[in-house]
């Protein structure tokens, strides 16, 4: 049996990046404690806005003067942690 790892199309890189959402109108709060070329998990306060399948527009603040929008598709939500693939490849560098 293949861990998580092995089917990951891109290497995860460990981070702690605030994060807002966009549900509608609202904004959710969170920080992303991992990313990948197409894809981050964020950890979020408890909510059943985010649904599995749905994309939303994700404000990362990378550093003090450097922030990055994408749009990210919900791919595993629980009452905690959201996997989301981006819908465009962003560069970690």
């Amino acid at each position: 049996m293949s861990s998580e790892t092995e089917r990951r199309e891109h290497p995860r890189t460990s981070v702690s990046w605030p994060v807002r959402m966009w549900v509608e109108e609202q904004m959710l709060v969170g920080r992303a404690v991992d990313v990948s070329e197409q894809g981050l998990c964020v950890i979020t306060a408890p909510t059943d806005a985010l649904k599995r399948g749905a994309s939303y527009r994700i404000d990362m603040v990378l550093g003090a003067e450097q922030q990055v929008s994408v749009q990210g598709e919900v791919r595993h939500v629980t009452s905690s942690l959201v996997g989301l693939r981006t819908l465009e490849r962003f560069r970690l560098t």
